[in-house]
């Protein structure tokens, strides 16, 4: 009897050691915390030989993608290297096919059959993808398991009275806490916040990398909005008022859920909120149910269309007015809460104003799509032109005291209407925006006079007057404490200008950058280039000289110069015209003009490519 029992238990765990699974498949794992959307993990293999991670790549047409040899996987602490890959070559350059969509394989040492969750971590370069918290059991990843207080979640309630717009100034503070953040992810965050007049200030943040954490305080004129940037994302968007000290809590992983919208992929995911928060008076905004796409939902006839460009100003008003209203009734026939409905309701009024207003050129720009041209080529064509009448008939179906009005993602829009100052009935406080625009971009230079400030103390509003003032008085002081690190503009008509910077120099080899602080471009470009002074090209016998132009604020421009070497020259607006527009043609910024030893010269936009740059400005050098 008891030989039969062991026979049997034998059996038993032979059958057992046969059913054991040898290789397991996991279709669109969820992902806590990517860092990029230009990729999703499509499918996991693990089998025990290999873990294949099927990646499908996003990019623009003829752009590339690149993953680094030194890519790995870590799962429970430990280390697994890359052994090879499909679709692919490691350390390549992927170009993307004309629908920017690929597919590739990387292969991996073998997880454990049994894990559970685990990262993908391409080199440890900066900017480099990260995947973090690559769920492989069935029940995905909860966002917000990491920190988000109950209480903020709480989705407002439907009666909750809509604050109004602040114009009241003080000191805030933003407390951010990113859910999900692994310090692996190198790339510094960025704040960026923006004030009623459409002006951005960015905020590079310090993170905590045990907590995922970080502050700021600044001093704040009305209400403001903001959104975060990691790894070139946007997340979401909320308002302050100003005093408030607010905590904001940031879900990574909805970089994989918007991956996922944006690309339609087959990836099963529901609405994820990308950011809650907590201590303002506008939480019942910032923290309504995210119930549409951000993606979809605005009006097509914002946007140059190469079909359109030969309507008449009726017609395409007609269009306008058409489409918004449509829109709107799509709008109240959704299912949504009803402070969702009512923002997006205000949002769609914004953008039918922004695209009545931008109507003629993109009317232009539907022409030059139509014939092949470019924004640089000269063309004879003029569109029907949109006049007072056209905007009066979408403007006239507008409440613009509406509270919500100034509390939107496009709030800023309002800034670019031409308001009677007078009429204070029908356009409040917008009356005062376009021309507090202007007089803020002249204060950021330290270019307001004394009646322009004396005209700002007669508004209803008296924000708009210390605004401009304190930026003023800041310009001025940094204006005064730039004079040695600016170099004088030569006295010289603006056509002899650039012969004239570069003069003292014969004999050497100049390096002339079109640049500007606002160009995200142009700081990636000083970024890569800044070391080669102290290593590739340190005491060589070429001179750094750097053009910017009066867009550039000065106190941002005086933060930044000191560390970059070289001349700077601060031009203004008709001389950088001359020398962008006349001299050379440039087509953006950053833009690079080579002399050469013997004096000549020429517009290099090829060395937009930094090895191309190295390349050659060795070669000049020899």
């Amino acid at each position: 009897m008891k030989k039969k029992i062991a026979i049997l238990s034998i059996t038993a765990l032979c059958l057992l050691i046969g059913c054991c699974p040898k290789e397991r498949t996991v279709e669109f794992p969820a992902v806590d915390a990517p860092n990029t959307t230009s990729a999703i993990i499509e499918k996991v293999e693990l089998t025990d030989s290999v873990t294949n991670v099927h990646i499908r790549g996003y990019h623009r047409p003829k752009w590339w993608i690149r993953i680094v040899p030194e890519t790995y996987l870590i799962a429970d602490g430990k280390k697994y290297e890359i052994i090879g890959s499909e679709g692919i070559e490691l350390g390549k350059e992927l170009y993307m096919p004309a629908d920017g969509d690929s597919l590739f394989t990387l292969k991996f040492a073998p997880l454990p059959l049994r894990t559970k969750s685990f990262d993908l971590i391409e080199g440890d370069e900066e900017g480099s993808w990260r995947f973090v918290g690559i769920n492989l059991t069935e029940k995905p990843s909860t966002p917000y398991d990491n920190g988000l207080p109950k209480h903020v979640k709480i989705t407002p309630e439907t009666t909750a009275e809509i604050p109004e717009f602040s114009y009241e100034i003080g000191e805030s503070t933003i407390n951010v806490h990113y859910l999900g953040y692994n310090p692996s992810f190198g790339n510094v965050p960025e704040l960026h916040m923006g004030n009623i007049l459409g002006i951005p200030f960015v905020n590079k943040l310090k993170v905590d990398p045990a907590t995922g954490a970080a502050s700021i305080s600044f001093k704040q004129y009305g209400t403001m909005s903001g959104y975060f940037y990691l790894n070139y994302t946007q997340m979401g968007n909320f308002r302050i008022a100003p005093g408030e000290t607010v905590d904001v809590y940031v879900d990574l992983s909805y970089m994989d859920y918007m991956t996922a919208t944006r690309n339609k992929t087959d990836k099963k995911v529901g609405h994820i909120k990308p950011l809650y928060t907590d201590g303002s008076i506008y939480d019942c905004i910032n923290n309504i149910p995210y119930e549409y796409d951000p993606w979809e939902m605005n009006m097509k006839t914002g946007y140059p269309d190469k079909e359109k460009y030969s309507l008449s100003a009726d017609e395409i008003t007609d269009e306008i007015i058409g489409e918004y209203e449509d829109m709107e009734r799509e709008v109240q026939e959704k299912a949504w809460h009803p402070l969702a409905k009512a923002i997006k309701t205000v949002e769609l009024k914004l953008n039918a104003m922004e695209a009545i207003l931008h109507a003629d050129g993109n009317r232009y720009y539907g022409y030059l799509m139509a014939h092949n041209k470019r924004p640089s080529d000269k063309v004879d064509f003029k569109p029907d032109p949109i006049t007072e009448k056209h905007r009066n008939r979408l403007f006239d179906m507008i409440d613009l005291s509406d509270p919500l009005m100034l509390l939107t993602i496009k709030s800023s829009m309002l800034a670019l209407l031409e308001c009677d100052m007078n009429n204070a009935s029908r356009y409040g406080n917008i009356r005062y925006l376009k021309p507090a625009r202007a007089f803020y971009q002249m204060a950021e230079n330290g270019n307001l006079t004394e009646d322009q400030l004396k005209d700002m103390r007669g508004w209803d509003e008296q924000m708009f007057y210390h605004m401009c003032n304190d930026l003023q008085n800041k310009a001025l002081n940094d204006l005064a404490a730039s004079k040695n690190l600016i170099q004088k503009t030569p006295d010289v008509p603006s056509d002899q200008l650039f012969e004239a910077i570069i003069a003292p120099h014969k004999g050497k080899v100049v390096l002339v950058d079109f640049w500007n602080t606002w160009c995200s471009p142009c700081r990636a470009a000083l970024k890569a280039n800044e070391p080669l002074k102290t290593g590739e090209l340190a005491g060589k016998d070429i001179v750094w000289v750097y053009i910017a132009n009066e867009t550039s604020p000065i106190g941002k421009y005086v933060e930044m110069i000191p560390e970059i070497e070289g001349l700077h020259y601060r031009l203004n607006d008709e001389q950088w015209k001359q020398l962008t527009n006349k001299d050379f043609d440039i087509d953006g910024i950053p833009s690079y003009v080579l002399v050469k030893k013997d004096g000549s010269y020429s517009l290099r936009n090829d060395l937009r490519n930094h090895d191309k740059l190295v390349k050659t400005l060795k070669t000049e050098l020899e």
